[in-house]
This record gives C-alpha cells, sequence and structure tokens, in this order.
C-alpha cells in the first residue's frame, strides 16, 4: 500500500507549500489536498518534485451537484477542466462528491423536490456521462460517501452500499469509489469485511479514528487490524491520511505510518 497526506489537515503548523517538505521528511509517498481552483497548482507539482513525493489526488468538484439534472452538463464541463490539471499534476485520481458542499463543508443545494430515487438516479446517468471523459483522459473518478450524522447533513451519498452499487452499474475501468473509513464508521461500521469485499471497485482509501477524526490510533477503530486485513486482501493503491492531529502533526503522522507498515 502507498501512503498519502492530505496537506488541508495535515502539518497544518506551516504554510501550505511547506507542508509538501514535512510530508516527504515523515515518511509519505505522496500529497492529496482539496479543492485546486484556489491553489498555485504549478508550485505544489514544483515542491512535490522537489521533495520526491506523487500527487495521489485532489478534488475534481468545481460547483454544481451529481443530483439535479439541470447541473448536468456545467457539472462535467468542470470535471473535464479537473482532469486536464489531473493530467498536467500526474495525479492518477481525482475525488468525486456527489453534492456541492460550500466553504465550510455544508451541502449548499439539497433539493427537497426530488425524490431520493430521483437524485439516484440522476447520480447514475452523471457517471455514465463522465465515465467516457475519466477513460480519455486515463484518470480514475473516486466517488466519496461522507457521513450525515456529523460532518456534512443533508449529502446524498452517505451509505457504501449505495456507492458501491453506483460504480458497479456504471462498470467503467475510470470511476471507483472513494472508501473513507472515517465517514463509513460514522454511518455504519462494519469496516473490514466492507473493504475486503468490495476492493474490486475501491480506488482510493481515507483515513481517520472516529469519534473526532484524528489520527490512528486515537479512537474506536483497530488500525492495526483494518491496515492488516487490506495487505492480506491484497490493496495496492493509496491510502490517504486525512486526518486533525491531536497534536503535533509529526508525532501523528509518524505513528500513523507505523501503523500502516505493521
Amino acid at each position: 500500500m502507498k501512503s498519502s497526506a492530505c496537506i488541508e489537515m495535515i502539518f497544518t503548523e506551516v504554510p501550505f507549500l511547506e507542508r509538501v517538505e514535512k510530508a516527504a521528511e515523515a515518511g509519505f509517498d505522496a500529497i492529496e489536498f482539496w479543492n485546486w481552483d484556489t491553489k498555485d497548482l504549478p508550485a505544489i507539482k514544483s515542491a512535490a518534485e522537489e521533495a520526491g513525493l506523487a500527487i495521489a489526488s485532489f478534488q475534481s468538484n468545481l460547483g454544481g451537484t451529481l443530483i439535479h439534472p439541470d447541473h448536468r452538463e456545467s457539472f462535467a464541463a468542470g470535471i473535464e477542466q479537473s482532469l486536464e490539471k489531473a493530467q498536467e499534476m500526474g495525479a492518477p485520481s481525482l475525488f468525486l462528491l456527489s453534492d456541492e458542499l460550500g466553504e465550510d463543508r455544508s451541502v449548499r443545494f439539497r433539493f427537497p423536490e426530488l425524490s431520493e430515487e430521483a437524485k439516484h438516479q440522476n447520480i447514475l446517468d452523471g457517471l455514465k456521462m463522465l465515465a467516457p471523459l475519466a477513460e480519455e483522459a486515463g484518470i480514475t473518478l473516486v466517488l466519496e460517501p461522507l457521513n450525515i450524522y456529523v460532518d456534512h447533513p443533508g449529502y446524498f451519498l452517505h451509505s457504501s452500499a449505495v456507492g458501491f452499487d453506483l460504480v458497479r452499474a456504471v462498470d467503467s475501468p475510470r470511476i471507483k469509489l472513494l472508501y473513507d473509513i472515517y465517514h463509513m464508521q460514522v454511518m455504519e461500521g462494519n469496516i473490514i469485511h466492507t473493504l475486503t469485499s468490495n476492493l474490486d471497485v475501491i480506488g482510493h482509501v481515507h483515513v481517520a479514528d472516529v469519534p473526532g477524526r484524528h489520527e490512528p490510533g486515537t479512537g474506536e477503530l483497530n488500525y492495526a487490524n483494518i491496515f492488516k486485513a487490506l495487505r492480506e486482501a491484497g490493496y495496492h493503491k493509496y491510502v490517504g491520511f486525512e486526518f486533525e492531529p491531536t497534536g503535533s502533526s509529526q508525532v501523528a503522522a509518524a505513528a500513523s505510518l507505523a501503523l500502516l507498515e505493521g
């Protein structure tokens, strides 16, 4: 497995670009971040290359939502821009959200006039539109379920089972699921079985403990066993560490990587 540090949440003791070197010093293989349209991408790429790190992923959404058909064309146009940026940055995948989040990460539009069935179908139709774009670009879009109990009330895709079903229905090698262990522990638990039973459609894994979204080992999850199960099941893609350190980022990162390496 390869490790990636989310520099939106870790190493925040230093300015953004300096976090890249901090991630390298800690022993991560790559970095990842959220929105790209507010960042200096050439500077990030240069810093990563200088530090010897890959860029694992960043967010593809540029506005709009998958759950409303009126947004579909403009939404897809934004994803096309993000796919081009991923190619420029050498990132193999991009995070994909079902809903539009505001600056505070809350859901901006809920569309109560649409039924749950209609929203589900709209997401499926949207993903089928995006699949050939991702295939042509050679970039994987990883669709992320989020929790609605703590962080993102109103977010449509809050079930891993629904996410897996959507990915399988699209049936594209470039549409996968981002399985965020923190979010799915809040929503449903049963982490190891769910992960190891669905590796064929998982393209990226995110890590934080529950409660608090802090580093592994601070909460209720047995990350030593989770990582062991992933290794034994043959998972070889990125594990992205997306947590808020309880103290020093360096100490939290070292402890997290030690668990990953077993």
